[in-house]
């Protein structure tokens, strides 16, 4: 089983610091660690970003709602997941998803003002926020430019580009046939016939209102 330290030195915004940097920074900062039950709520959408938090162990269920459309985005995230640290500062600095424990899970979480002294204490964290930051920039342009048709595929490969991580664990879009439809102006039948060929070539399954995306790169190729 691996030691809090390593479980620390995987995490992204700890990427390649050493176990001496590690032991310091629990030594300086003042960390809380704090379990969640499986479907007990961890960050609402819209609440203030006052803590960067981090999946130390277990899984959980972000939920990725469109306003007015009634389709929802959902990722299943483990070890590794970060919460937050993309809406420290800026214009938007509430949370933009719903994110519950799909499992017992643990959460390390600190202040963002700390975070800000720990940027300032080694270069390698901040080159690790930089990254972190850059590559969710870089995202949204890309989706846009490899995902410019108007169909439903297109539309949802945007979403799914954008809002979902690479390595999350499993994706699902929640959504009625008839919302499917019109969010990408297609009548009924054609998305039925698109989601019965999603079916067939093992991408993704559609039952019960929900979308499972069997392998998000192979949805997005």
């Amino acid at each position: 089983m691996a030691t809090m330290y390593e479980m620390i030195m995987d995490l992204p915004l700890f990427k390649g610091v050493s176990k001496e940097q590690v032991s310091s920074f629990l030594e300086k900062t003042n960390i809380n660690f704090v379990n969640f039950a499986p479907g007990e709520k961890i960050v609402s959408k819209g609440d203030e970003v006052t803590m960067v938090k981090f999946v130390i162990s277990g899984k959980v269920c972000v939920i990725h709602s469109l306003r007015g459309c009634g389709i929802n985005v959902e990722e299943i995230c483990a070890h590794g997941k970060v919460l937050g640290a993309d809406r420290l500062y800026g214009m938007s600095t509430g949370y933009s998803c719903d994110v519950i424990a799909s499992e017992k899970t643990s959460i390390m979480e600190f202040r963002k003002d700390q975070y800000v002294r720990l940027i300032n204490s080694d270069h390698i964290y901040l080159l690790n926020f930089f990254n972190y930051l850059s590559r969710r920039a870089q995202r949204p342009v890309e989706a846009v430019e490899d995902y410019s048709g108007g169909d439903l595929k297109s539309r949802l490969s945007v979403l799914l580009s954008v809002l979902t991580d690479p390595d999350s664990i499993s994706i699902s879009v929640r959504s009625s046939v008839e919302d499917l439809a019109d969010y990408a102006s297609k009548d009924v039948g054609s998305v039925r016939e698109w989601l019965d060929k999603l079916s067939a070539e093992g991408v993704a399954e559609y039952q019960d209102g929900e979308l499972r995306i069997k392998s998000r790169s192979a949805f997005l190729s």
